[in-house]
């Protein structure tokens, strides 16, 4: 009788899980067709550059000059398939991949896509500079000045697949990135003295990128520990859905299903930044973030951990891009009481904002700031007071109780209630992400002072590609803190 009816319950749940993966099969197929009504690939969705450095070429291209001269040859690729295509396809002025437009990164002489070193007359410190997913090394130009005005080698690098095509991601793997790091920290390394500090600093994926080789690092290796780690919009954890689109990947193999490959598929107008979104670069940052959270524990376990540089990290409250709850959970109460910060900008209490704000942003926001271990310092940047734009600095230092107020020289803007994944490293006159204008005007689109009114379902953009701030009002309170931690490391 007991077997009869453990047969049968084995059976029902059989039956259970075969029903959910047959619905869970036809949702994802019927999904996957229904993106053939979406708008058509273009030639910069599915052309490839031969020349891109991956990790099988770590063996061959073994210093920054080689990475560079391979570089140069994935840029002449990327102009001949520019010249190639020029006769078939429209006309549009901000098409970047269209020679005179104004988006076209190459206009101004330099294209700011690529590595760039900054070497100064006398060295005292070096850093490399990662940027994030789907970016360039223009990302970061404003952090790499001030640190070449300080007296810091740099080295702004350029992640395989990013500022040429947005199909290059759709095949990049987050092993090639790591490749790519390691060449250039060892790059960075050389240049320095053993006295001499050595930074990374990582922008969202790349956050996630200088974790990986710091671990790498401290775990047995050759590699020089960095003296510093500085993270920007960290992407220490993806949503677990991102899992999924490995399913989608291989149905857009199928050429009747190719559009499934994308999640998004949008006009490129933005000459350092890709539009269009594969779903295999949101696959590779959850293989990444699964990777750096697994060696953690590991490292934990081993007692490695006690060895990891101190973070120094700037995160928005809000960020639609990255789970922010994580840099808390998953790094943060797990780092070493070794002197690190979390610097966390809170949304903006002008008005009557606070009632639209969703709630589980300040719920996270005090948790961050009365319920934490104390092992690292944390502050918070926010409204001096009710409805007052200005803002001030709430720190409270690691082991000590209490936060201590600091007024800072810094305003929201009107009409902005936060800032965004995206906002936080670039300053309020950046040329391109500026809310404000710059004080150079190289008459690339300014597309951070774009705000456009009609009716909804109007444009092919979704509105949060043209609501979403590009630049941040508080930039300064960023790089006095990076001076500031240069000049005690003196």
């Amino acid at each position: 009788m007991i077997n009869k009816t453990a047969g049968k319950v084995v059976r029902l749940a059989g039956f259970i899980i075969s029903s959910f993966l047959l619905v869970a099969a036809t949702l994802i197929v019927a999904y996957a067709v229904s993106l053939r009504d979406g708008p058509d690939l273009q030639w910069w969705h599915n052309e490839e550059i031969s020349a891109e450095f991956h990790q099988s070429d770590q063996f061959e291209v073994t210093t920054l000059e080689q990475y560079l001269t391979r570089e140069r040859v994935v840029f002449q690729e990327l102009e001949t398939l520019v010249d190639n295509h020029a006769p078939r396809q429209a006309k549009q002025r901000l098409n970047r991949y269209r020679k005179g437009n104004d988006s076209y990164p190459d206009k101004s002489g330099e294209n700011l896509n690529r590595s760039s070193v900054l070497r100064p007359a006398e060295t005292v410190g070096g850093v490399l500079l990662l940027h994030g997913m789907t970016d360039s090394p223009y990302t970061l130009r404003s952090l790499a000045a001030m640190f070449y005005a300080k007296g810091f080698y740099v080295l702004n690098l350029r992640m395989p697949g990013h500022g040429t095509l947005p199909a290059e991601l759709d095949r990049v793997q987050w092993q090639d990135w790591l490749a790519a790091v390691q060449l250039g920290a060892r790059d960075v390394a050389g240049q320095l003295g053993s006295e001499q500090p050595f930074y990374i600093v990582g922008y969202s994926n790349g956050a996630s990128l200088a974790l990986k080789y710091s671990m790498d690092s401290i775990d047995g290796t050759e590699l020089r520990t960095p003296d510093h780690l500085v993270l920007l919009s960290p992407m220490i954890a993806v949503d677990a859905l991102a899992s999924v689109s490995r399913l989608f990947y291989w149905l857009g193999h199928l050429e009747y299903l190719q559009k499934s490959r994308w999640v998004d598929i949008y006009p490129e107008y933005d000459p350092h930044k890709y539009n269009s979104f594969p779903m295999n670069a949101g696959l590779q940052s959850y293989k990444l973030t699964n990777t750096v959270q697994e060696q953690m524990r590991r490292m934990q376990a081993a007692g490695q951990w006690q060895q990891m540089p101190p973070v120094l990290t700037f995160q928005s409250l809000v960020d639609s891009t990255v789970l922010a709850s994580a840099v808390v959970d998953k790094l943060y109460e797990k780092l070493p009481d070794n002197g690190s910060e979390l610097v966390l900008f809170d949304v903006n209490h002008m008005g009557e904002l606070d009632e639209y704000i969703r709630p589980e942003h300040p719920l996270f926001l005090q948790r961050t700031m009365y319920e934490g271990s104390g092992k690292y310092t944390v502050s918070v940047i926010t409204n001096r007071g009710e409805n007052d734009p200005a803002v001030l600095e709430l720190r409270q230092a690691a082991g000590i109780p209490g936060f201590v107020q600091r007024s800072l020289p810094y305003r929201w803007p009107d009409e902005v209630f936060s800032l965004s994944h995206v906002a936080l490293p670039f300053p309020l006159d950046d040329e391109i992400y500026g809310l404000e204008s710059a004080q150079q005007d190289s008459r690339y689109p300014h597309l951070g002072r774009v705000q456009m009114l009609g009716e909804a379902r109007t444009l092919i953009l979704p509105p949060a590609l043209l609501q979403r701030l590009r630049s941040n009002p508080f930039y300064g309170y960023i790089e006095a803190r990076l001076e500031n931690l240069i000049d005690a490391d003196r």
